[in-house]
């Protein structure tokens, strides 16, 4: 998985952090407020998908742009409380510092809003370990592309050397974009089956992912 590759790019939700669960506590409620079917974290992981507005209409959410901003003011404000309770998935610390030892440089790329990011990466201690930390300026997880593509011009390693490690089929589509290798984990927003549909590429964890350093 990782011959040849001296940098890697990693996503944040779903893929370093075991945040799902709370993005699926906040939607209920969310769900609720508007007597809508709440959804379990199984639905959830079978239907999440990007655009976030394509998954809020096919659960029956008014996605026209002033009710949109409604909830995606109501949707932050309730994460802002509880965007400390998600534990780092297990041995996540030491996969990292096994990567850095192994001579890896490593980044962060993510949908979410930069502040935040950089925030959570500092309360998990994980700032010392990356190069560079690169999210978004909104909280509608738009523009991620934009950020790579800012991203690679500060990586000093060629495209070939890079490897993306994401948890979406947004993760896949950027990666593919930017023109860099990928691999896809299955324990973060999306399910496997949903992952098998665009790659082979999959591991079930990130346990999978250090036992193989060139």
């Amino acid at each position: 998985m990782l011959k040849n590759k001296k940098h890697i790019i990693f996503d944040w939700n779903g893929t370093l952090v075991d945040d799902a669960w709370i993005f699926v506590d906040i939607l209920n409620v969310l769900l609720n407020a508007r007597d809508l079917n709440t959804i379990t974290i199984k639905q959830y992981r079978d239907q999440f998908c990007f655009p976030i507005k394509s998954f809020y209409k096919n659960l029956g959410v008014d996605i026209s742009k002033k009710s949109f901003l409604k909830l995606e003011g109501e949707f932050i404000r309730e994460y802002a409380k509880r965007m400390y309770q998600p534990q780092l998935f297990k041995n996540v610390p030491k996969l990292l510092s096994e990567l850095l030892n192994a001579g890896f440089s490593l980044s962060i790329l993510s949908a979410s809003n930069e502040k935040i990011l950089c925030d959570l990466v500092e309360y998990y201690k994980l700032t010392n370990c990356f190069d560079y930390v690169r999210g978004v300026n909104n909280y509608g997880a738009n523009g991620k592309m934009d950020s790579g593509c800012s991203l690679l011009k500060k990586i000093s390693h060629h495209k070939n050397e890079i490897l993306m490690i994401g948890d979406t089929d947004y993760d896949y589509e950027v990666a593919i974009k930017l023109g860099l290798d990928s691999i896809l984990v299955s324990h973060g927003h999306q399910s496997m089956n949903k992952l098998r549909k665009l790659t082979n590429n999959i591991v079930n964890s990130l346990d999978d992912i250090g036992c193989d350093y060139p």
